[in-house]
């Protein structure tokens, strides 16, 4: 029987929906038929999107759903609930041991409650609540995190071959980073929450990319200004805030640092017209 990679499975029950399902592997767990396009390893979809565009409603978004992956760490178990928009999601951890190996999301999804608090947040725009899904009960959330769990599971057990953990570890790493990168992230942060130390997460990093944890941060941070320079017209002070820098001062010593020319001169030469 051919292995279905976590994506085609994703896909296939999300068909015939407005859902949005996303999963976020922890440690050294997940492999190449797990991998996930950058879509799903974050909130996404048209509301998602409209909020985010919102003054602060980057970081509000991503604070909110580092909350749900804390909590889903700690307690270790599947809880609903609505994020600050009034999206509801239902998150699901998948446990090994003491570990969890990644959480599932399911949202998208409004009913009544969430629907009044989306009307008064989005004015014009509330036509975008006609993009979620509506009607979903508690036991469909489980039925669809239950399925995707036990096909990760197979994935995990039968075809241990398609990684490394020292890559998958790499990978999950990589993708938690480009997921928060407007946070104070660090290694202390990223060695606790991948329970391991923080000098061997450091060694194997180096190792695997030829860079530092902290080098990695600030080139995506730079690369993800890039494209704002380039294809919005977000002040530059907006935009070092919204990648992740705590002051411009620093974001454009860095900036010109990486590509000799300051984040301006990189607008006034690259953006599109």
């Amino acid at each position: 029987m051919e292995v279905r990679n976590l994506y085609e499975m994703i896909a296939y029950l999300q068909r015939g929906t407005k859902l949005h399902i996303g999963v976020c592997f922890f440690g050294n767990y997940g492999n190449e038929l797990c991998k996930l396009p950058h879509s799903h390893q974050i909130h996404s979809g048209q509301i998602c999107e409209a909020f985010k565009s919102q003054s602060n409603g980057y970081q509000r978004c991503f604070k909110c759903r580092n909350l749900a992956l804390k909590k889903a760490l700690r307690t270790k178990q599947p809880f609903g609930g609505y994020c600050i928009n009034g999206v509801y999601e239902y998150t699901h951890p998948v446990v090994s041991g003491n570990d969890v190996m990644c959480v599932i999301f399911i949202g998208n999804v409004v009913d009544e409650v969430g629907r009044q608090t989306i009307r008064k947040k989005l004015g014009e725009d509330v036509h975008l609540i006609d993009t979620m899904e509506t009607g979903f009960e508690h036991r469909e959330f489980v039925i669809i995190a239950e399925l995707i769990e036990g096909h990760i599971r197979t994935l995990l057990e039968k075809h241990p071959h398609h990684s490394t953990p020292a890559r998958t570890l790499n990978e999950n790493i990589k993708n938690y980073i480009d997921s928060n990168l407007e946070f104070d992230i660090n290694v202390a942060q990223i060695s606790e929450i991948f329970h391991y130390n923080k000098a061997y997460l450091g060694r194997m990093f180096k190792k695997e990319n030829n860079m530092t944890i902290a080098e990695y941060i600030n080139r995506q941070r730079i690369e993800a200004a890039k494209e704002l320079l380039q294809n919005s017209s977000e002040t530059v002070i907006d935009i070092a805030n919204k990648v992740g820098f705590n002051t411009v001062t620093y974001f454009n010593k860095v900036f010109k640092k990486v590509l000799h020319m300051s984040p301006i001169q990189y607008r006034n030469t690259y953006k599109h017209r």
